[in-house]
């Protein structure tokens, strides 16, 4: 088990009544661990295709940093932990950009979607998305989030 995990759950073990988590990283077997029986564990994730065709735009052999990072994988990981499914959700909403200059900052900003993005790098991509702006208004990417909430049997 990763130091990084205990560190961000500095409790006893079987001392929770309810772990949240957004965004964040997590080990489910750390969760059951620090987890009461009946105890819930709820997060809000942000899902592997996060942004991906925009990503791919970018860069034509971009992967995702966390690949395994699914509903289908994390319902998974807690099933085979024994732990009750109470709800899951997926969403992929749209993310509308209307000036180039938001989505330069937007790339720059989460160098795990977008590795290697600079100006520079990436100016021939941000030329024909900003012509794609000004002929449409805009460019549309999806997120890709999810909802996971579980019980502790």
């Amino acid at each position: 088990m990763s130091a990084k995990y205990e560190d961000a759950l500095p409790v006893k073990n079987g001392s929770l009544n309810m772990i949240t988590n957004s965004h964040a990283a997590f080990n489910p077997k750390l969760i059951k661990d620090k987890l009461k029986t009946g105890g819930y564990f709820i997060s809000q994730q942000v899902g592997a295709l996060n942004n991906y065709s925009l990503s791919c735009f970018f860069d034509l052999d971009y992967v995702p940093a966390y690949p395994d990072n699914t509903l289908l994988k994390t319902v998974a990981d807690f099933q085979n932990l024994g732990f009750e499914i109470l709800l899951t959700k997926e969403a992929q909403p749209s993310m509308t950009f209307f000036d180039i200059g938001a989505i330069i900052y937007y790339a720059s900003i989460i160098p795990w979607e977008f590795p290697d993005f600079s100006v520079d790098h990436c100016l021939s991509q941000l030329t024909q998305l900003d012509q794609l702006i000004q002929n449409d208004g805009s460019v549309t990417t999806k997120e890709d989030r999810f909802i996971l909430v579980t019980r502790k049997m």
